[in-house]
């Protein structure tokens, strides 16, 4: 005997519906979960593989004036009337509608391999109307105690699309084969979180496509011409009237892609260009679409977006130029690309900044900076200013904060230290740095808590120095440990602290070199207000120069390669240029001074000796030779090492700078225990005469006299 369609589904409603679901909405409390007035359409999903398609369609709730025990929520009873029941079938697909008080309560449901795909419009979502309910998912069984449940008050509890499906839903083209761009995949498995895929494809093709030729801008040589690329740049905006009603365009000029946006003033927002490798480009309005299925990608920022808005832009366009004439450095660009934005307006001092990203990047071998060209002149003249180069991996951004041409520069790192000799001067330097910052903190311990007299200027100038010096140990050895930990605030922090701790250390040195000439000069009684000269330019000049770096970004990551394939990674200053002009042009001068005034001392030291000689008045040889070597730590001769060191003496001179500087603070508290000894039981402090050393007849250690 053959069951009509009626007669099956009263008989699929009396074997499933009595037995199961019943028992199970009653045992579970379903309930309306909601006040009578938000209507709702629920539906209740169950497995059966011998029947797929609508089971039963829900009837709304009566009115609350036929409610005998109303108290805002529906009896079971009523619930079960309310109740769409659709049953899937495994390997099978029902897309009937199933609330007929509820027009947008369609929708698609397919079981597979026990998981449900549940196929949903736009407007299914934002409506917020429906709900979806399940058995427990772990077994996808209808069995009372095993509904998916809220844990917390185990009432059962629907799945509401609207919580779910939005903006940070994934595309996936498969599944959304043959399916419109409005439409929503739910996918709830057995084990796992519940997702949901959108069809709305976030990679935007242009609208429309503009050939022109290249012109003169190509050469024969097939070099871009740097000039007629700003020229170029600067004619985007004659494009739009060749767009009419599209709002996006994909542009070529010859070797030279690149896409044309219209800005639109009722929505703005960041704009996501992606280039595929053979550098067509598309707008992409998904972050995962876009590391995904491209390897570059241009990231104007809603805040650029605004301000070319506010200053009657109305485009933005992004054009690659390959094989672009280089610099007259000849500077090697990765990929040979450059990269020009436009927006149609003046954008500069972004907060917000243009990102520029190129991933699965091979730059083994090579530091890279993000480099900006503002247009100007027949060749690029490339600068770090305003743009950020952050490294992870194998990828490469740029944070730049204005708009114009931009590059990758890459350059060959300095031939890589062994990673012996990097361990040998790491363990040395660190031991170094101890012992300098015990002796040079036990002679500030001493100045400060037990000398109770007045210090002179010589003094004075010393201790500053010694102030210098032990925070520029205590950054250096913590440099290394910030700069693993992978913040980019507390490495800059710690690049400029430790930066101006050195340019700091520098000006000490030669303010010692200065006082020391107006002392053999006998000159410091008559300038005025001496101290708070000194004062100024050894803390406050150095730390001008850091706000600037600051200001210009210059404190950044940076890692010294080794022989082994291996880094060692600190915050400091990457900029080469600035390097050279700051940190080694600074000390070439403080160096020149320094050294003409050791030589005049050594010179007067031992014209003295010979003075002493004749009257019979011989200091011993050891003192003259503590002497000079006080004066050469006095005045950072040493760290010429470190600066002036090039070719194959290199590393030797890392290694005598690692060691000199070891002895550093050992010397100069000797040099301060000598000059400001501390007596009796008073411990007043006596300064040394002219009768104590040979060096005191020189360096004039007399109390600082009030002006």
């Amino acid at each position: 005997m053959t069951l009509s369609s009626d007669g099956l589904r009263l008989s699929m409603e009396g074997k499933l519906w009595r037995i199961c679901l019943t028992t199970a909405i009653l045992l579970c409390g379903i309930g309306c979960q909601n006040n009578s007035s938000e209507r709702r359409c629920n539906v209740l999903i169950v497995n059966d593989d011998t029947y797929s398609g609508v089971i039963r369609n829900g009837n709304d709730c009566p009115s609350p004036n036929n409610f005998s025990d109303w108290k805002g929520n529906c009896t079971p009873q009523q619930e079960i009337q309310r109740l769409c029941i659709i049953s899937a079938g495994e390997n099978t697909t029902t897309s009937e509608k199933c609330h007929p008080e509820f027009p947008n309560c369609t929708f698609e449901v397919r079981k597979d391999n026990n998981s449900y795909f549940i196929t949903l419009s736009k407007d299914a979502v934002n409506t917020q109307e429906l709900h979806l309910w399940f058995p427990l998912r772990k077994n996808m069984t209808c069995i009372p105690s095993q509904f998916y449940q809220n844990t917390t008050d185990y009432l059962t509890t629907p799945v509401k699309p609207e919580t779910i499906c939005g903006m940070k839903s994934t595309y996936d083209a498969a599944a959304c084969r043959n399916k419109t761009p409005d439409t929503f995949i739910l996918e709830i498995t057995a084990e796992g979180p519940i997702s949901c895929l959108t069809c709305n494809n976030p990679v935007k093709k242009p609208d429309m496509n503009i050939s022109l030729p290249s012109g003169q801008m190509e050469s024969s040589n097939g070099v871009i011409s740097a000039d007629l690329a700003s020229e170029a740049m600067k004619n985007l905006s004659s494009l739009i009237e060749l767009m009419g009603n599209a709002s996006t365009a994909a542009i070529s000029m010859g070797k030279v892609k690149g896409l044309l946006s219209k800005l639109h003033k009722d929505d703005p927002k960041d704009i996501n260009f992606g280039f595929s490798p053979n550098k067509d480009m598309s707008i992409v309005e998904d972050k995962n679409a876009l590391n995904k299925y491209f390897n570059r990608s241009v990231r104007v920022s809603k805040e650029a977006y605004d301000m070319a808005l506010n200053k009657s832009g109305t485009f933005v366009g992004v054009l690659v130029f390959p094989s672009m004439s280089q610099d007259e450095k000849k500077s090697i660009v990765l990929n040979g690309e450059v990269v020009g934005i436009e927006i149609g307006a003046h954008i500069a001092n972004l907060t917000d900044t243009i990102d520029i990203e190129y991933r699965n990047v091979d730059k083994v071998g090579f530091n890279v900076f993000c480099n900006s060209w503002n247009g100007k002149g027949k060749l690029p003249n490339w600068t770090t200013d305003g743009c950020q180069t952050l490294e992870s991996n194998n990828s490469i951004t740029c944070q730049c904060t204005h708009l114009s041409f931009f590059a990758i520069l890459m350059s060959p790192p300095p031939k890589n230290i062994s990673a012996s000799d990097v361990a040998s001067l790491t363990y040395i330097s660190y031991i170094g740095c101890g012992l300098s910052m015990f002796f040079l903190g036990t002679a500030l311990f001493m100045q400060f808590v037990i000398s109770k007299t007045k210090s002179s200027q010589a003094t004075k100038i010393l201790v500053n120095l010694f102030l210098a010096m032990l925070f520029l140990n205590l950054t250096f050895l913590t440099n290394e440990t910030i700069a693993a930990m992978g913040s980019y605030v507390a490495c800059v922090i710690i690049g400029a602290v430790m930066h101006y701790s050195m340019l700091s250390t520098f000006t000490w040195f030669l303010i010692e070199a200065v006082h020391l000439f107006l002392q053999l000069k006998k000159r410091t009684a008559n300038i005025k207000h001496y101290m708070l000269k000194v004062y100024v330019v050894g803390w406050v000049l150095p730390a001008l120069v850091v706000i600037v770096l600051l200001g210009l970004q210059k404190y950044t990551l940076m890692s010294i390669q080794t022989d082994d394939g291996k880094s060692v990674k600190m915050c400091w200053i990457t900029d080469i240029y600035i390097h050279y002009g700051v940190n080694i042009g600074y000390y070439a001068l403080v160096f020149v001074w320094t050294l003409t005034n050791f030589i005049i001392v050594v010179r007067q030291i031992l014209i003295l000796r010979k003075t002493n000689v004749g009257k019979c008045k011989n200091d011993p040889a050891s003192k003259n030779t503590l002497t000079i070597l006080g004066l050469l730590f006095l005045l950072g001769l040493t760290w010429g090492f470190a600066f002036f060191s090039y070719g194959p003496m290199v590393i030797p001179s890392y290694y005598i700078f690692s060691i000199l500087n070891s002895f550093q603070g050992f010397f100069l508290f000797l040099y301060y225990y000598n000059t400001n000894k501390i007596v009796g039981d008073d411990r007043n402090s006596v300064f040394t005469n002219q009768s104590t050393s040979t060096f005191s007849n020189i360096y004039d250690d007399s109390p600082v006299h009030k002006k």
